[in-house]
């Protein structure tokens, strides 16, 4: 077996790879995890994960990962964690419409009473001008008709 390189850290918590899944980080003996190769018949050139005490110490079970298996897990790990923060995200997004809806009805509501009572109060001027028309209309009929009795009354 040769000595490759040590691990690396993923993003993924180290709580979740203590409890064997995904890159490894340490050995349960408190180890750094070092990969090597294989160069067994069986897994010719094969990455691995594996403590250096367990190389040493045969009888224990040390920590031992396949690179390829452990590198799926974390893959695995991320995608789940992904597709719950999508989840999450169309969730939020769902509510934030539902508040927007709300939100719409309630402006919408605000908007037609205003309007009424913009709509109510140009309504009273109007009806108030009109009314002065008229008072005017009918003063000025009251003036002619006395004018024009006036002056027939001087004519005859």
């Amino acid at each position: 077996m040769s000595h490759s390189s040590t691990s690396r850290t993923s993003q993924i918590t180290s709580t979740t790879r203590e409890v064997g899944r995904g890159v490894p980080i340490k050995c349960w003996c408190g180890d750094e995890i070092t990969t090597f190769t294989s160069t067994t018949d069986e897994n010719p050139y094969r990455r691995f994960y594996r403590c250096v005490a367990g190389l040493k110490d045969k009888k224990k079970k040390h920590l031992f990962r396949w690179v390829d298996d452990a590198h799926l897990e974390e893959i695995r790990m991320v995608e789940n964690k992904l597709l719950g923060d999508v989840n999450d995200l169309r969730k939020m997004v769902m509510e934030n419409l539902e508040v927007q809806r709300k939100m719409g009805k309630e402006i919408e509501q605000d908007m037609k009473k205003k309007v009424n009572e913009i709509v109510e109060q140009e309504l009273k001027v109007a009806k108030e001008q009109m009314e002065e028309a008229r008072m005017k209309t009918v003063c000025l009929l009251v003036v002619v008709s006395i004018s024009v009795g006036w002056l027939c009354g001087k004519v005859l």
